[in-house]
């Protein structure tokens, strides 16, 4: 594949081992028996391939060279719900061939529907939701329409608006009835597209079927319809370039590089991990000890991690990111004084991110390929209800049974998804509260939700929903403070104690086994018992979960009531529940288990503190409400525990820039126009030769900013000290600067 631009290396880079893979798979493709029986496996080792590709997703534009990321919108996943994101848009694109296969449509039937692989059926206002039935079975949702297909003819689709084929995860919507756009917000406020996982899986399947069918180019061009919008000329020039034949590999009798590896791959990857995992550095930096010890724990002996065997490709993969950990840990000994150069210290933490971001891709792919056993029932429930742990809260063992009695627990792919199966499941006259502060899409889910900013409203003990967050994160909210959940029980149960009523707690910036959720469960027990309280502790696995490597989207809900008052939303919830990729379920697992507990709390105790660290040397210069030289102020968030920061042009400097009386009403709209301005124009130019980018989300190893509306939010990582100073600094200068050109101080 010829050079393109700088843009493009890291695709490139990662496209010759991707074309190699499938070259390997091609050759076995003449045994066609063979071929068959191994299929499913082979399907997982290009899945592999796609998802490697993943993780070289640079987060804007301008951050690819210096990240050494790609540009490639085939691996932009995962950061922005409503883009049309490449493993989605290739997807989309396969889906929409097999549904016109399926039901013998014709190309003008389907011209008129945009396809949309999806998470579950979605109701949209204005549209009849037909579910098709017959295909391959599925089952129908609450007050759909069902058509069986026909075997044999044209499928007539021109009466229908919306049809969601089970068989497929993959809805139907009629383009004259609702707009591209329109449907993109909704799946990005309902949580509702097909995961990056799920998608993989979808053209890793589609790539093997033309393998098996001879057609090998055909295969390739699969990754044509990834690629769409800018950026993507020198992709489309390079694939144009490149054929692929049929791989001549001599391969020796009884190895096959496609499911094993050989004797000496084996001894280098030994030797690495090995290097890796007895690294040794006095005081390292928080970011390579928590990470080293994470990689030790998941992994454990190599020997029995690697068995029963590990394809060539993968193990290569593996060893080339543990020499590079180990490269980067050497080096770390030898450079400058962070203080002294934040920018080294920046990029090689991101460099030694990327890299343990592809230890875990290989990690999540090996305990699927050897089919690893896991509940994650089971772990969910061992961190709320297990045994007691020394000097924190804890259930006594009575109250963990009764309690373990009325558990469930359920996943989708997003939170957000979760959260729109739970409303789907309680009666349609359900009323519905929430507490302010909280994530900022929640209330789209809801019709005219009552908004709370107190757990002693007087309204919440009469609503038959309450949705809360103890840890609200809603960066565009002006004013956040922190909320007691036992004291919100205790409002609900001492004003309306016969009232049956679901408390959604969304406890993402929690862990599951802090003594918050453990006094909660105390509290909420008698309540569970007697059916009036059932109570779901909501979670996003894409957070903190994944110490930051953002490998799987994931929602998780544990869900305590009595079956014998809540049996019906319980039957509605198993109805509607959505398919998650095994290996994604297999990873958070994993990543969820007591044994790695005290690392997981660690990661997210860092976060915190760094977040109250950075707030503490802004508030020091620009507090809010301040009459000093800056543009920028620091919103008011009084939780203690929180994990990001909000700043806001301050009232003066809009009014000077904006030609105003220092009295005059300046417009959300005016504020929001003028911060998303600077914001692109000078907030992010000012962190450019760092590591911190514009990202959408938190949890991850190194800061990152966004722009939300009239705020900017940060988002802290799990850096050491000088770099938040940096920051600091950097954003101090910003706001002086900025202020002192509004105002012409020389």
């Amino acid at each position: 594949m010829a050079a393109t631009t700088k843009e493009a290396r890291a695709f490139k880079d990662w496209f010759h081992g991707f074309a190699s893979t499938l070259s390997l798979l091609a050759s076995r493709a003449a045994s066609q028996a063979d071929f068959a029986v191994s299929a499913r496996r082979y399907q997982k080792l290009l899945k592999a391939e796609l998802m490697r590709g993943q993780l070289q997703a640079t987060y804007a534009r301008d951050d690819a060279d210096r990240l050494q990321r790609s540009r490639s919108p085939l691996v932009r996943e995962g950061y922005g719900r409503a883009v049309r994101t490449g493993l989605w848009t290739a997807a989309a694109a396969i889906r929409t061939e097999q549904v016109r296969n399926m039901l013998k449509a014709t190309i003008s039937q389907m011209e008129d529907f945009a396809v949309y692989p999806v998470s579950r059926a979605f109701e949209y206002k204005g549209l009849t939701l037909t579910e098709l039935t017959g295909l391959s079975g599925g089952g129908a949702g609450e007050g759909m329409a069902l058509v069986a297909a026909q075997d044999e003819g044209l499928f007539d689709l021109t009466s229908l608006e919306s049809v969601y084929i089970p068989s497929l995860r993959v809805q139907l919507v009629l383009k004259s009835k609702v707009g591209a756009a329109e449907i993109d917000g909704h799946f990005g406020r309902h949580g509702l597209r097909a995961s990056p996982s799920e998608c993989a899986d979808i053209c890793a399947e589609s790539m093997l079927r033309k393998l098996g069918q001879g057609d090998v180019s055909g295969a390739l061009r699969l990754l044509d319809m990834a690629f769409q919008g800018e950026a993507t000329e020198a992709v489309r020039q390079g694939l144009a370039k490149t054929e692929l034949m049929p791989n001549t590999l001599v391969v020796l009798p009884g190895a096959d590089p496609l499911t094993t590896s050989t004797s000496e791959q084996l001894l280098r990857l030994k030797q690495a991990y090995e290097t890796c995992a007895g690294a040794g550095l006095e005081n390292p930096p928080f970011y390579l000890s928590q990470n080293i010890q994470l990689m030790r724990y998941l992994i454990g002996d190599i020997t029995e991690f690697v068995k029963p065997g590990m394809p060539e490709p993968v193990c290569g993969d593996l060893t080339d990111a543990l020499e590079t950990v180990a490269q980067l840990w050497s080096q770390a000994s030898f450079m400058r004084d962070p203080y002294a150069d934040p920018q080294a210290w920046s990029l090689h933490m991101e460099r030694f991110y990327q890299a343990m971001q592809e230890i875990h891709r290989v990690i999540r792919f090996q305990w699927d390929w050897v089919d690893r056993p896991f509940s994650l029932s089971e772990a969910v429930t061992s961190l709320l209800l297990g045994p007691p742990r020394q000097g924190r809260e804890s259930l006594s063992p009575q109250n963990a049974d009764e309690l373990g009695r009325h558990a469930s627990v359920e996943r989708a792919p997003h939170a957000l998804a979760m959260l729109e199966q739970i409303r789907a499941s309680l009666p349609a006259q359900t009323s519905v509260a929430y507490l302010a502060g909280g994530y900022y899409e929640t209330p789209g889910l809801f019709d005219e939700p009552l908004r709370c900013d107190a757990v002693t409203h007087q309204a919440l003990p009469e609503q038959d929903l309450i949705i809360m967050e103890p840890h609200p994160n809603n960066a565009a909210e002006l004013r956040v403070q922190a909320y007691d959940p036992v004291a919100l029980i205790d409002h609900l149960f001492s004003h309306r104690p016969d009232h049956p009523r679901t408390l959604v707690m969304d406890v993402t910036l929690n862990h599951l086994a802090e003594d918050q959720i453990t006094q909660v469960l105390q509290v909420a027990r008698p309540y569970i018992e007697s059916g009036k309280l059932n109570l779901v502790l909501l979670q996003s696995g894409t957070k903190f979960i994944q110490n930051g490597m953002d490998l799987v989207n994931i929602g998780i809900a544990a869900i305590f009531n009595n079956q014998a008052h809540w049996g019906n939303f319980r039957a509605c919830m198993a109805r509607s529940r959505m398919h998650i990729p095994r290996d994604d379920e297999g990873y958070i697992t994993r990543l969820l288990s007591r044994e790695n507990e005290a690392l997981s709390m660690a990661y997210l105790s860092k976060v915190r503190d760094n977040t109250a660290a950075m707030r503490t040397l802004l508030n020091a210069e620009i507090p809010w409400g301040h009459q000093g030289a800056s543009a920028y102020e620091v919103c008011i968030n009084t939780d203690e525990q929180t994990v990001y920061i909000a700043l806001r042009l301050t009232d003066a400097y809009l009014a000077r820039r904006l030609r105003r009386d220092s009295e005059a009403e300046i417009l959300p709209e005016e504020r929001a126009s003028e911060n998303r301005w600077l914001y692109n124009s000078g907030f992010r130019l000012a962190f450019d030769d760092l590591a911190a980018v514009d990202r959408s989300s938190f949890g991850f190893n190194l800061t990152n900013f966004g722009e939300c509306g009239e705020t900017v939010r940060i988002t802290l990582g799990i850096e050491e000290s000088a770099l938040l100073q940096e920051y600091a600094k950097r954003i101090l200068q910003l706001g002086a600067s900025l202020h002192a050109s509004a105002f012409d101080v020389q």
